[in-house]
């Protein structure tokens, strides 16, 4: 069921575009809200968190049992899909990033940092944005912003789906939700940062293992050793890294890691009149990897799902 759901939902998300038919938060939103009104919830970051992803999540997991139990596994299919299609990410990825590319070739580098920051969102919002007026360094934050959401709306979604099911699909998106609405300035933005920085974990190593598959495997697989067991540096920091290794870039000053697994140093790039346009082919050279890495994934759960 788990191999038939996801090509359905890849057709369906190829027809619309996006899940965003499907895609209604208020109901998590009223729910989050109504559990931080009551003294003893509210006052407590981690029971706020864990009541709020949990309380939904269970109730997923009693239909799953239900359906299973009276009805058969197969009828799952018809569960599966529409939470697959309501736990992808927001927006149209490939869109959004067209305009951003669009933007930069007619050079309005202030609608370009404005798409750039609508994709980023909550993630990595505590961060200090580069100047827009610097191309080599918007082009640079945009690729990782980039690597981040192209993972966080599909293939982190995907990951937890093969994991735990229905149930891994949607307490990662509810995450993704709980950490977009609360700020890193309070503890519960912290903490619900922190717990989703532990269910990225996993799935960050195994996208840097896919991109070095389906890119260039030696800059890529030396950039995923260096850190593959790292738990400093943030899920955008170590995709960023892992998606230029597989582009081929091996270079610190534009973000790649070095074999000593050092932080990259770019706050002050060494600009050459090719730069801006170099750096805006990283970002047109990555969407094919991530249709690419896409594929690989499904054909190693097809082939899953054929031994099985």
């Amino acid at each position: 069921m788990i191999f038939l759901s996801l090509v359905v939902v890849l057709l369906l998300v190829q027809w619309w575009g996006s899940g965003a038919p499907l895609q209604y938060d208020a109901w998590f939103i009223r729910l989050a809200d109504s559990l931080k009104n009551l003294a003893v919830i509210g006052s407590s970051p981690l029971l706020h968190l864990t009541l709020s992803l949990l309380i939904p999540s269970l109730i997923l997991a009693l239909l799953v049992y239900i359906i299973a139990v009276l009805l058969s596994v197969n009828w799952l299919f018809f569960l599966y899909v529409p939470v697959l299609l309501y736990s992808l990410g927001r927006g149209n990825f490939s869109t959004e990033v067209k305009a951003y590319i669009a933007a930069s070739e007619r050079g309005d580098n202030v609608m370009a940092s404005r798409l750039t920051d609508e994709l980023r969102g909550g993630a990595g919002s505590e961060e200090s944005c580069p100047d827009v007026e610097n191309w080599p360094m918007l082009h640079s934050e945009t690729l990782r912003v980039i690597s981040y959401r192209g993972f966080e709306r599909m293939f982190a979604v995907l990951f937890w789906f093969f994991i735990l099911g229905a149930v891994g699909a949607l307490l990662y998106r509810l995450s993704v939700i709980y950490r977009e609405r609360e700020t890193v300035a309070t503890s519960h933005g912290r903490l619900a940062a922190r717990w989703l920085w532990l269910m990225e974990w996993p799935a960050v190593r195994v996208m840097g293992l896919t991109w070095a598959l389906v890119g260039n495997f030696e800059t890529c697989y030396r950039c995923w050793q260096a850190r593959l067991l790292d738990v400093k540096h943030s899920s955008m920091t170590l995709l960023n890294n892992s998606l230029r290794g597989a582009l081929g870039v091996d270079d610190p000053l534009l973000g790649n890691c070095d074999t000593n697994g050092n932080e990259p140093n770019v706050s002050e790039p060494t600009v050459t009149p090719n730069e801006p346009v170099y750096s805006l082919s990283l970002i047109k050279n990555s969407v094919p990897l991530f249709s690419r890495a896409l594929l690989l994934w499904v054909c190693v759960l097809a082939l899953i799902t054929l031994v099985l």
